[in-house]
């Protein structure tokens, strides 16, 4: 019976998903059906406090196991629930699009991909399922494949996460020896493999130096958009470090912290400057991903986890919500719907987007009565408690990480003021339009995800009942320490949205002017620091430094090869005429005179008589002669 559970569980969303590709008009049904029972299979397992370790045959005498315990099934709830909500938002969004039930079927590839990582304990399967969502995310990031510079935009992401899959599939192979299942893991990983699994979820989860590949995925739908930031692809990368931080050396450790801090700052800062509303919510989610693995690194994982939560719904009601937007923008003009100066005002006319997008992005800024509030404290409280163990130079990693709660808040309140408050920017007349009951339904849903209550009674609180339901020892952290960390944390939260209200408010004079031929002062921040032109630039120099060496092989190497293959036939033509005339030339001659002198002493033994004679007399004359006169 389990056996049969784990396998609907797994296989439901892509069954769900095929039928889909081939009934068109109906593409979403079976697709959003076959979610939804996994969503229903995880709840009852959770509900029975399941927890086992399966394996499959994967070679003789060779078995890879799959793990069901309270962290994976808490996530793959999360990634069902997610999922469905997307599902069914998507029925409104996609409706007119002719790709509809392709677009289905990707999603449950995507969602089918992602609970086999989960349940993945071996980490060559996880390492199956992990390349398999990196193939669902190329199709979905590409899905509009005839737009101007979306294959490219795919090829980006797919090819950047490739990089950082060679790193893992080496550190995988480094472990082989001790074994792969995570679960048997009793000692230590030395500090290369341990990193090289770090720099894999790095990648996976757009972290510093391969966080340029996020932005690019904004190209595919919106909701496809929500499902990645939310609670699969990126979240993957987190999860992965979740299950290994436990034997990872604490000098990689210690890695994972500085480079999740670093990127928190970088997602942060660049979404300060950003027009494209997804854009705004993509370096969002480098940051707040930033964030979790940085706790990973100062030894939160519980924490991180909590964040991955809570991150998920809020997230995923904020991408919704823009998708409601850039939705609503498309009915009323054919002008760039994802341009925040093209907005303004819309929370008149979209008052179920504003309300729900305004609770998610007051988690995402960490103001207290929200989730983001709890989960990100808990981080930066274990942060603090552990530069005051290794040193002053530790505390940049929770200094930066208030910092960031300042750019955090800062960008939010751009966000809600330039696209809800004020005037509209280009909408004159506002066509006749409602808000799609299937749009809202997720976005409320999301929304109360948002919130505190779902997580703990206390809405200043740091810890969560969800860490007790998987088991987590919660670490006693000094009262002392977590009372200066909120306030610092509530002063950064609340200072950032004073200064984005000072700054945007309607009638400023920022806000009077923010158009499309508003100045950008800071190029960099807006093109991301030029990360992707830096990927580009690495690319266009690898090339030439292949057609260099190419160049020197056929060149140098090739004809240095050629020159001593020319020199040895050569050099074996002038030694077989030495050898010719030099040494068979004098032993052959001695040879023929040899033989001439043979022939003509064999003719002196003659049986001829006249010549027998002949020779005697010619001999008697020579004998005479040279007594007579010699």
């Amino acid at each position: 019976m389990m056996f049969l559970l784990i396998n609907a569980l797994l296989f439901m969303p892509l069954v769900g998903g095929g039928i889909s590709f081939f009934i068109k008009s109906r593409a979403g049904l079976p697709s959003t059906i076959g979610v939804s029972i996994s969503l229903l299979i995880s709840i009852y397992l959770l509900v029975s406090d399941v927890e086992f370790v399966t394996s499959l045959e994967w070679l003789p005498e060779y078995r890879m196991n799959m793990l069901v315990d309270k962290v994976s099934l808490l996530l793959i709830f999360l990634v069902t629930l997610i999922s469905m909500l997307i599902h069914v938002f998507s029925k409104e969004y996609m409706k007119d699009d002719d790709g509809r039930n392709r677009y289905f079927f990707k999603l449950g590839f995507f969602t089918f991909s992602m609970i086999g990582l989960l349940l993945a304990d071996h980490l060559i399967l996880l390492f199956v399922f992990w390349e398999l969502v990196g193939l669902a995310s190329y199709l979905l990031i590409g899905f509009w494949y005839s737009k101007e510079g979306v294959p490219s935009s795919a090829r980006l992401a797919f090819m950047v996460n490739r990089v950082a899959d060679v790193a893992l599939l080496a550190g995988i192979l480094l472990l082989n020896k001790q074994g792969l299942n995570i679960s048997n893991f009793e000692d230590s990983l030395l500090f290369l493999p341990s990193l090289l699994i770090a720099i894999g979820a790095f990648g996976k989860s757009a972290q510093l130096p391969f966080s340029g590949w996020l932005t690019k995925a904004m190209v595919g739908p919106t909701p496809v958009s929500a499902l990645i930031h939310a609670a699969t692809m990126v979240a993957a990368g987190v999860y992965l470090l979740f299950r290994v931080s436990p034997f990872m050396h604490a000098n990689a450790l210690v890695c994972v912290a500085l480079v999740g801090t670093l990127t928190a700052c970088y997602g942060g800062l660049c979404a300060l400057m950003q027009h494209d509303i997804k854009k705004v919510l993509a370096y969002s989610t480098i940051s707040q991903l930033g964030y979790m693995v940085m706790g990973i690194g100062v030894g939160a994982q519980d924490a991180s986890l909590f964040h991955l939560f809570t991150h998920a719904f809020f997230k995923a009601g904020l991408f919704l919500g823009a998708g409601a937007i850039i939705h609503f923008m498309h009915y009323q003009t054919k002008e760039d719907a994802q341009d925040m100066r093209n907005m303004g005002g819309l929370r008149m006319h979209l008052p179920w987007t504003y309300k729900t997008f305004l609770i998610c992005a007051l988690a995402l800024a960490g103001i207290p009565l929200f989730s983001g509030f709890m989960s990100k404290d808990g981080i930066i409280i274990a942060a603090w408690e552990w530069a005051s163990e290794l040193g002053t130079w530790a505390y940049v990693v929770p200094d930066i990480a208030l910092i960031t709660a300042f750019l955090t808040a800062f960008y939010v309140g751009r966000m809600i003021i330039l696209i809800f408050w004020g005037k509209a920017r280009l909408l004159k007349k506002i066509n006749s339009f409602s808000e799609a009951r299937a749009m809202k339904i997720p976005l409320i849903v999301l929304a109360i995800g948002s919130t505190w209550m779902l997580y703990n009674w206390n809405p200043i609180a740091h810890t969560s009942w969800l860490q007790f339901l998987w088991g987590a020892e919660i670490q006693n952290h000094s009262d002392h320490v977590a009372m200066i960390v909120a306030l610092l944390s509530l002063l950064m939260a609340g200072s950032g949205l004073l200064l984005a209200y000072s700054f945007f408010k309607p009638g400023s004079a920022y806000n009077q002017r923010y158009s499309l031929e508003t100045a950008d002062r800071f190029p960099a921040i807006l093109k991301g620091f030029y990360l992707t032109s830096l990927y580009h630039e690495l690319g266009k120099g690898t090339e030439k430094v292949t057609k260099a060496l190419s160049l020197f092989d056929h060149k140098v190497v090739d004809g240095a090869i050629h020159l001593m293959g020319v020199g040895g036939v050569v050099l074996s033509k002038v030694i077989a005429l030495a050898d010719r005339f030099l040494i068979d030339g004098p032993v052959n001659f001695v040879g023929y005179l040899s033989k001439l002198t043979g022939k003509l002493l064999a003719d002196l033994s003659s049986r001829d008589l006249q010549t027998q004679l002949t020779w005697l007399l010619l001999g008697v004359i020579l004998i005479l002669s040279w007594i007579l006169f010699f």
